[in-house]
């Protein structure tokens, strides 16, 4: 199946380093790019090389939607996760650890998007939201820099950062409810002495609050 186009990212940040100075240099070096293999162009694109990424795109981009329709066998879905895919790995490129196989990590960000778009259509948005496990997620920040501290896996990163942003757009008083109840893991009586209300408004606000969050995820409302 023929690329549409070609997804627009942001530049990410150079991956840091843990072997020596001198570890992949050749990689580095200049060379054709279409002569690169898959490693060496994804470590082109760690430090920001968009023709890399670009050609990596090029080079999987038929393969990711074929194993996609495979698995959800609806072309909506498919072209819709498909550039969410592509988009993940260039947001999350620190992530990639070279040597490691390209391919490997990039269908393990694939495979991951197929089974949570499967499971969505059968599971709760709240429940989604709720298993996260955002307890101590600090919250002062990027929401792309909060989620990276909080795990090292890309696909929790990126749904760690759409709650964060989804966040600023609920009313205050439903957004203190859950950055209390579930990012700080207090108890209703707890949230009740800090905030003054009681704890039959702080549950209503709760549940509607996640309510109204889990349909902006959703892209519902």
């Amino acid at each position: 199946m023929p690329p549409r186009s070609q997804p627009k990212v942001p530049k990410p940040r150079p991956a840091a380093d843990s072997a020596s100075p001198a570890a992949g240099m050749d990689e580095l070096q200049p060379m054709a790019l279409g002569r690169a293999s898959d490693e060496q162009l994804m470590r082109r694109a760690q430090q920001g090389d968009r023709q890399a990424f670009a050609l990596l795109y090029e080079r999987y981009n038929g393969s990711v939607l074929s194993y996609l329709y495979r698995m959800l066998g609806s072309i909506e879905d498919v072209e819709a996760i498909g550039q969410e895919v592509f988009l993940r790995a260039f947001r999350f490129a620190a992530s990639y650890r070279y040597p490691q196989k390209f391919s490997t990590w990039l269908f393990t960000i694939t495979r991951n998007l197929a089974i949570n778009a499967a499971r969505r259509k059968k599971r709760s948005p709240v429940r989604n939201i709720t298993e996260l496990h955002l307890e101590g997620v600090e919250m002062s920040s990027d929401p792309y820099q909060v989620a990276a501290r909080a795990s090292d896996d890309p696909e929790r990163q990126e749904e760690i950062a759409r709650v964060l942003r989804a966040l600023d757009d609920l009313p205050q008083d439903q957004k203190e409810v859950i950055v209390l109840g579930v990012f700080q893991d207090l108890s209703y009586a707890e949230m009740e002495q800090i905030t003054g209300t009681k704890a039959v408004t702080l549950r209503s606000r709760m549940f509607h609050g996640l309510r109204r969050l889990a349909k902006m995820l959703s892209g519902e409302a």
